[in-house]
């Protein structure tokens, strides 16, 4: 799942700072593991994003091993607080250890079960809000998130390229078709301004109007 061209890519990898110890053995893991994580490059534009905005209340669906969450955690201040989600208590057990490896702990709360569900549960405003599940089920991510972030809260979103087969007529399966939807939705409504960033397969950024 990686749509830019393998020089580029190797080019920003060759020439970005290594990952702290900690995220190097998630990289080894996922790698081991054939595990499908956003990678270094969009970590580090998660960073971004949360070291940006100051961001201190994080909600993410779809946490993996929580790679994406230590990127997001090492980032903000203190009092802040990052809620991921994974089906997988394994998966979550792995990350929990890698965020006392980290001294991230204080930050981080994974929980398991049904992303939707969880996020559904949860009251308040969230300052970012990151989606990286099951692809038929982000057009109704982006209509909790509409609900649930602050006005300039952010909306980022995963797979949004989808290595290529949203181009394609003939791939009409639910992932394909959510993907799409999902994209028509957060370019037609008036209360985000969305840009899609078009490193490894594709992340959408949307901001919600207000301040």
């Amino acid at each position: 799942m990686n749509i830019t061209h393998p020089a580029i890519h190797d080019y920003l990898e060759l020439n970005r700072p290594p990952s702290d110890p900690v995220l190097q053995a998630m990289e080894e893991y996922g790698r081991a593991q054939n595990f499908p994580s956003l990678g270094a490059q969009c970590g580090r534009l998660l960073y971004a994003l949360v070291a940006i905005s100051g961001a201190q209340r994080v909600f993410e669906l779809g946490s993996g091993y929580g790679y994406s969450m230590y990127w997001m955690a090492k980032a903000m201040s203190d009092g802040g607080m990052i809620i991921g989600t994974d089906t997988n208590p394994d998966n979550a057990a792995s990350a929990r250890e890698y965020f006392r490896q980290g001294g991230l702990q204080d930050k981080t709360d994974l929980r398991t079960g049904d992303a939707v569900s969880l996020f559904e549960r949860e009251s308040g405003l969230f300052d970012l809000v990151v989606c990286d599940i099951d692809k038929h089920q982000y057009p109704e991510v982006f209509d909790l998130a509409k609900r649930r972030l602050r006005p300039g809260g952010m909306l980022v979103a995963d797979n949004i390229l989808w290595s290529g087969r949203i181009l394609e007529d003939t791939e009409t399966d639910k992932a394909t078709n959510g993907i799409r939807e999902f994209t028509r939705l957060i370019f037609s409504d008036p209360g985000f301004f969305s840009v899609i960033i078009p490193i490894r397969d594709g992340m959408s950024l949307s901001i919600k109007a207000g301040e």
